[in-house]
């Protein structure tokens, strides 16, 4: 099971977190893959014909481990940010973790971060960022700035959305678009100024010509896909975590010392294309999982 052709004919049956768009992307490529669905009683029908079971979330894809391994599958699981905080502290997660991480022949960590994290629990990972399907592109910047932001109901505290208010106050020189939740009139009415946006669910495609970065300053964070994609279309990522290519900050003030530099050089960002292509391009990702599949069977 060493050469490529092999292993483009393995089944691969994915569940989980970034799965419809993985899909998509290793089809296209000639890949064999299939979704299974999100449940906690899988059966062994939808994997009879199924070589690896990849999932990406523990949390979704746990019960598919357990009957993957008794059904003498190989397993990878895709550690990619909230699963593991959970792992860690909620004492549900943490027994189910223990339990059915016996059932996982590979781990996955999608950032160093959370291989650290794993590792504190006494699982090991190999570091693997998830891979987008897009092409680098140099976009101009928009005449007026702005700043793209991500947040999900009833998790504003987690992805720091009450900071990022702050820091539109604070520098009102640009925009703020926020998106991710379902509610655009609450948050609309909550905070009401006028250089905020709150546009719920849209095609990022559609936003690159709008903003300039995106900020995320979160209480946890994996390595979000919306930062990489930033990177491949010359945009920049503050971030309070030091993942490769952002731009680091952990204060408000550093944020706003960041945005104030980025409007006055009013220039694309060339080292994040050149970092997204070498780095975070899908054929990168999908180079490495390669690799990770054949010593499943070495």
């Amino acid at each position: 099971m060493t050469d490529k052709l092999k292993i483009k004919n393995l089944r691969i049956g994915l569940v989980g977190a970034h799965t419809k768009p993985l899909k998509e992307a290793m089809e296209k490529r000639g890949y064999n893959v299939k979704l299974l669905p999100t449940t906690h009683f899988p059966s062994f029908k939808k994997i009879k014909d199924v070589d690896i079971i990849y999932g990406a979330y523990f949390q979704s894809a746990w019960t598919w481990f357990f009957m993957g391994k008794l059904a003498k599958k190989k397993t990878l699981c895709h550690w990619v940010g909230s699963d593991s905080l959970l792992a860690i502290k909620n004492r549900k997660r943490k027994i189910q973790t223990k339990i059915f991480s016996r059932y996982i022949d590979v781990h996955i960590a999608v950032s160093e971060r959370i291989k650290e994290e794993l590792a504190d629990i006494g699982i090991e990972s190999t570091v693997l960022f998830h891979g987008s399907d897009i092409e680098p592109e140099e976009i101009a910047l928009p005449k007026k700035h702005a700043a793209l932001i991500y947040f999900t109901e009833d998790r504003e505290s987690l992805y720091g959305l009450k900071r990022i208010i702050s820091v539109s106050k604070k520098f009102s020189d640009i925009d703020y678009y926020f998106i991710g939740h379902f509610d655009t009139k609450k948050y609309s009415e909550l905070y009401f100024q006028e250089n905020l946006y709150f546009l719920g669910f849209v095609n990022l495609e559609e936003l690159w010509s709008k903003i300039s970065v995106v900020i995320r300053m979160t209480e946890h964070d994996g390595f979000p896909k919306t930062m990489v994609e930033a990177y491949s279309k010359g945009r920049y990522a503050i971030h309070n975590y030091p993942l490769p290519g952002v731009i680091f900050c952990q204060t408000d003030e550093e944020v706003i010392r960041e945005l104030r530099k980025i409007v006055e050089e009013n220039q694309i960002n060339q080292k994040g294309i050149k970092l997204f292509e070498e780095e975070f391009h899908f054929d990168k990702f999908l180079n490495k999982f390669k690799k990770i599949c054949r010593n499943l069977y070495s």
